[in-house]
């Protein structure tokens, strides 16, 4: 009885998890220790092309990830977290988590770059000597997905991209093709072209998309294209803006030009200029947005203008830092004798440049490289001096001396 109960639950299992490794395979240790050998293949040479032109069933190779990236080998049930030069082999499966990205490579000249929040499906690079290209396709389940594809120098690379309801095809010929797309929240599929030239399919209508313009297919309802928006300017803060703070981040405050028939704007920030390692990827409304928790270190920052779910390019890249200072600011005062028989002396001295500078209360201006002389009014008796130097991160030193009048 145990015997026919437990084939019975084999059964069951095969016919509710048709695809992968059988019974047998798993249960074989040389097949087990060939197939953890394949799927977990980590490529450190750098030589991707290669890897993908010499090794049976390699798809592409996960070159970068950033915070949570997991995999689901095509035959496995699991996913597994993965790093950068992960080989991917044919229908295996990767997502991103909030705030993560991971970037696939096929060759030296066309990656792909997941958004967080993603779920993509890979298959393997096939040539067709006969058209003389290569074709890859992948399905984007949900999220982002965008990339640049060339095939300058080498068989021309046809990249098809399947979502929910729709098709895009994008052509690396000669000129290259900049792209992305994105299944919106309501399971519309937007087709973005920056460069190059793209199809987008669905509801068995085709259309061709060009540099700067955006196609949505809609459920129900056949792609229509609009052109995108216009590149936003940016305002503040100012390029490579130093921000200098003592115990708590400061707030960050950024705004850019408005833009006329927009929907919104999309910011990124993030601690590279390739925008692997973003902290921040809001949309806003306003063209101005805050932000008080960016902890010590660069950031680069970006915006894009959105109309409904067609994104226009991003603007210039912009850098700025946050740097913390708990070091109080050096102060040097030359104070007159204990005993002055004038009614006014003069205190020199010198302190760290742009600190702000204070003289009993009263404040003084240092030149450029931080240099005073201060002209000071004493009373008969006993005269309290007392000099602060306070930065701009609010450190703040101080000295104090005596002067007794007598005149």
């Amino acid at each position: 009885l145990v015997l026919v109960a437990f084939s019975i639950i084999m059964l069951m299992i095969n016919k509710l998890f048709p695809s992968g490794s059988g019974l047998a395979g798993i249960l074989d240790r040389k097949s087990e220790k060939l197939a953890v050998s394949k799927h977990n293949l980590h490529i450190s040479s750098g030589d991707y092309e290669a890897s993908l032109a010499n090794m049976d069933g390699l798809a592409a190779v996960l070159d970068q990830t950033d915070k949570s990236v997991k995999r689901k080998a095509s035959d496995g049930i699991a996913w597994n977290t993965v790093v950068g030069g992960t080989a991917l082999f044919d229908r295996d499966a990767v997502q991103t988590f909030n705030g993560a990205s991971a970037e696939i490579v096929f060759d030296k000249s066309s990656r792909l770059t997941m958004g967080a929040n993603s779920l993509i499906i890979i298959q393997r690079m096939e040539k067709d000597l006969f058209r003389n290209e290569r074709r890859s396709q992948v399905m984007v389940v949900d999220g982002e997905l965008s990339g640049t594809i060339s095939g300058a120098g080498q068989l021309a690379l046809q990249v098809e991209v399947a979502t929910p309801n729709a098709v895009a095809r994008i052509n690396g010929g000669d000129d290259t093709a900049q792209f992305s797309v994105k299944v919106n929240p309501d399971k519309s599929s937007t087709l973005t072209v920056v460069s190059g030239q793209a199809e987008l399919i669905s509801m068995g209508k085709s259309i061709i998309v060009e540099a700067n313009q955006s196609a949505t297919a809609e459920q129900g309802a056949a792609p229509r294209k609009v052109m995108l928006p216009a590149k936003v300017s940016l305002v503040r803060p100012p390029d490579q803006k130093k921000f200098i703070y003592r115990e708590l981040p400061p707030l960050v405050k950024f705004e850019w030009k408005t833009l006329k028939e927009v929907t919104g704007y999309r910011i990124q920030i993030a601690r590279d200029k390739a925008f692997t390692q973003v902290v921040v990827d809001e949309t806003v409304s306003k063209t101005i947005f805050s932000h008080g928790n960016l902890h010590q270190g660069n950031y680069f920052w970006r915006i894009k203008a959105l109309q409904d779910w067609a994104e226009g390019e991003y603007s210039a890249v912009q850098l700025l830092s946050i740097e913390q200072d708990k070091v109080p600011p050096a102060l040097e005062v030359l104070f007159p004798q204990k005993m002055s028989e004038l009614s006014t002396i003069t205190l020199n001295g010198s302190t760290e440049k742009n600190a702000q500078l204070l003289v009993n209360g009263q404040v003084v201006k240092p030149n450029e490289e931080g240099d005073f002389a201060y002209v000071l009014q004493l009373q008969q008796g006993v005269n309290v001096l007392v000099v602060e130097a306070i930065d701009v991160a609010g450190n703040v030193t101080y000295k104090s001396g005596m002067v007794y009048g007598k005149f």
